[in-house]
């Protein structure tokens, strides 16, 4: 009779291992840090098809927590921990699981040292828009003990200045929620708290060729402005010529200082591609408003008589995204910080267009 029952057991699904999670909670506290007993610890799981907490439990007086249980391999697992309203999570776990977490805690302050402590900047040639493409990767430095917020609930925490005239702004990849970032005139604002350590953000945006001098707000530790177009020069901020890069394909010529000084940094193009952009962009704004004129007009004549939606052929976007990340695993102490800012930039590309289309599907 045992048997017949060890047979009928249910067999461990596919893409299943035992998971353990295990850490501790500590609260930074002068020069050091402190445990945190009772506190509230979450273990969160997020799969292709579900997202979720899946367990909880109290710090021990130690500050230390364990978690048990059936992982699952396709999973990513977070813990989080909530002290003085505000939200903590670990770095992503993967079954079997981790042990030695370490959630740090702080308290909060508005006026908490925040910094812009690095600064990777990258400028593509001009493009039939009549725009220049900009990918902004940098770093937000809290040098305190105590984690920045906004003075009420509708105050940034931090914010930093955007070149004049920068166009589509957009949150790629990085440590603060896309959610969590407003873009008003030509300033980012940080809406979430900034806990001790260093936070990498990375944006992108357009510059209109009308932009003829550009100038970004130096960071404080290091800074750098890579520019692929020829006849592009740099100025400001002790920038100086250092060796080219090849980043994707492309040779793109590279200024640098650590640490840089005498204010912002300053690119100056050449009149020619100028000129060539300015055209482009004038004619691309004349172009759009024909095609607003065409398409008002287009819509009085078939408006009553319905409308067929044109499905594209779809680009497999997992599979692109599963591509280029198989090529960079494990790589991000082996390539150049410009490369691994592409990197990201075009993850996040594709990882957004695979969203906006599992959310467009019925």
């Amino acid at each position: 009779m045992l048997v017949g029952l060890t047979l009928l057991a249910p067999a461990p699904l596919a893409g299943q291992l035992p998971l353990s999670v295990s850490g501790q909670i500590v609260r930074l506290q002068g020069g050091d840090t402190t445990a945190m007993p009772g506190v509230t610890i979450t273990l969160h799981r997020v799969s292709r098809t579900a997202q979720g907490a899946v367990d909880s439990i109290a710090s021990s007086n130690d500050g230390t927590f364990r978690f048990r249980g059936a992982g699952d391999t396709t999973a990513i697992y977070l813990v989080s921990a909530r002290y003085a309203g505000i939200e903590y999570f670990s770095e992503p776990i993967r079954a079997p699981g981790a042990g030695r977490i370490r959630i740090v805690v702080s308290d909060t302050s508005s006026s908490a040292p925040v910094r812009l402590g690095s600064r990777h900047v990258i400028i593509r040639p001009p493009d039939e828009s009549g725009t220049r493409a900009v990918l902004d990767l940098f770093s937000i430095r809290n040098d305190g003990p105590d984690t920045r917020v906004g003075r009420d609930s509708l105050s940034p925490s931090w914010q930093v200045v955007l070149p004049s005239g920068a166009l589509q702004p957009e949150v790629q990849e990085g440590d603060v929620s896309p959610t969590s970032i407003r873009f008003q005139g030509d300033s980012m604002f940080v809406l979430a708290p900034i806990a001790p350590g260093v936070k990498n953000v990375m944006v992108s945006y357009r510059l209109p060729v009308v932009v003829e001098h550009p100038t970004w707000v130096a960071p404080v530790d290091s800074f750098d402005l890579l520019v692929e177009e020829p006849g592009a020069t740099v100025r400001g901020a002790g920038l100086a010529s250092a060796a080219p890069v090849d980043l994707m394909g492309s040779t793109l010529r590279r200024w640098t200082a650590a640490p840089p000084t005498g204010g912002p940094g300053e690119v100056v193009f050449s009149g020619s591609s100028t000129l060539l952009g300015r055209a482009l962009y004038w004619l691309v704004g004349i172009v759009g408003l024909l095609v607003l004129g065409g398409a008002g007009l287009a819509y009085r004549r078939v408006r009553g008589i319905g409308s067929v939606a044109v499905v594209s052929p779809e680009e497999d976007l997992v599979g692109a995204l599963a591509q280029l990340d198989a090529r960079y695993a494990g790589k991000r102490d082996q390539v150049a910080v410009e490369e691994w800012a592409a990197y990201e930039a075009e993850r996040g590309r594709l990882k957004a267009a695979a969203l906006a289309r599992g959310r467009s599907r019925p």
